[in-house]
């Protein structure tokens, strides 16, 4: 088989969009490919826009895995680019067929309608000559091969493999936001959504102990992987003491309401000097205290910016199942650190008139002033 010299990757959701919109995304994923391959040390020699697709000129075996990390990828595969010529066509597809046995199918798609042949006629053809040079059985519903040919403005490029991407719109399409992260497993899930729907994230932690900053450090580098090409840089911010003394003045029932409402508070105010539309957390309707509905409506009121959670539906198994997939989630069990301020009994149904005088008598009258 000849050895591939291309990538061609495809995108979807980018391909909705109106005319001027859709060239600025598919500057951006050019842009972010380019930026991943580069931080990645993938060799490449250009990259190029071909109609509805986008062409990696690479021989590296690398872009495998590393494409996958950039949003706004469909899919994509290691192809031969050749010309968009018959014979050539057949020599590449029965090169690629005679390195496999069992089943086939040829699957052809014309991206562009400047070749003779329909795409049936074509996949008629190569198969025809793909069974008799090899005597392998065509199988069209359950191959053991599929040899994807697609035809894109006089180029033909021929592969059997197709990778998944993780699709959604290229980071720095949709604005800046401020995450808070923990190195717990949600919250990394929820920034990684957020960055899937293109928005540029700025992680933020609230320190508590100093093992669960080192978490949220390397869960940073871990993240940072699906936003190369754009600033990733974590901010930390002191909050132990904070609870602490919320703790000895005497509200430790309501200590989880007043650690999310310091957050949230602090978090939207560092958003309007930043130029952040949004606010992200981690939260999953109902899964601790601070996530009661009713709890949720006390941290997030009278807040300038809009308090976003992604995972508000999700419940732990699929979070759980997202963070193994992203690579976030062996980080966040060996730093399985329990918060030292969690009371036994916490208040799980807020009232704002409530929270207001627990706020002022422990001195945290900054909590209301959004109000």
């Amino acid at each position: 088989m000849d050895k591939f010299n291309s990538l061609i990757v495809r995108y979807s959701e980018i391909g909705l969009k109106s005319s001027h919109v859709r060239r600025e995304m598919e500057r951006l994923l050019i842009r972010n490919l380019e930026e991943t391959f580069r931080a990645e040390g993938v060799h490449f020699i250009k990259i190029v826009k071909r109609a509805s697709r986008i062409v990696v000129y690479t021989s590296d075996p690398r872009v495998r895995k590393v494409t996958k990390w950039v949003f706004g990828v469909k899919s994509y595969s290691p192809s031969i680019e050749t010309e968009a010529q018959i014979d050539e066509i057949k020599r590449v597809a029965l090169s690629i067929a005679a390195q496999k046995e069992g089943s086939f199918a040829v699957r052809v798609q014309r991206v562009t309608k400047d070749f003779p042949l329909t795409s049936v006629e074509l996949a008629r053809d190569v198969g025809g000559l793909i069974k008799g040079d090899t005597g392998r059985p065509v199988d069209l519903s359950d191959p053991d091969q599929e040899i994807i040919i697609e035809i894109v403005a006089g180029k033909a490029y021929i592969t059997d493999e197709r990778i998944e991407g993780y699709g959604g719109l290229p980071v720095g399409s949709q604005g800046k936001v401020i995450a808070l992260i923990s190195s717990g497993i949600d919250s990394p899930v929820a920034a990684w959504l957020m960055m899937r729907r293109g928005a540029v994230v700025i992680p933020v932690h609230f320190r508590k102990t100093p093992e669960e900053e080192r978490g949220f450090r390397e869960i940073v580098s871990v993240l940072k992987r699906y936003s190369h090409g754009v600033r990733f840089e974590p901010v930390v911010i002191e909050h132990g003491s904070a609870l602490r003394e919320f703790v000895e003045k005497g509200a430790r029932e309501w200590t989880c309401l007043l650690c999310k409402r310091r957050m949230l508070v602090i978090a939207n105010r560092m958003a309007k000097e930043v130029g952040a539309s949004a606010v992200v957390t981690g939260d999953s309707l109902g899964q601790v205290a601070s996530q009661t509905l009713d709890n949720l409506e006390v941290e997030s009121r009278c807040l300038e910016k809009p308090v976003l959670r992604p995972l508000i539906g999700m419940d732990k198994d699929d979070i759980v199942k997202l963070a193994k997939e992203i690579g976030t989630y062996d980080v966040s069990i060996s730093y399985d650190v329990s918060c030292p301020f969690v009371p036994k009994k916490p208040k799980t149904k807020g009232k704002w008139r409530d929270f207001v005088k627990i706020a002022e008598k422990v001195g945290a009258e900054e909590l209301l002033h959004t109000c």
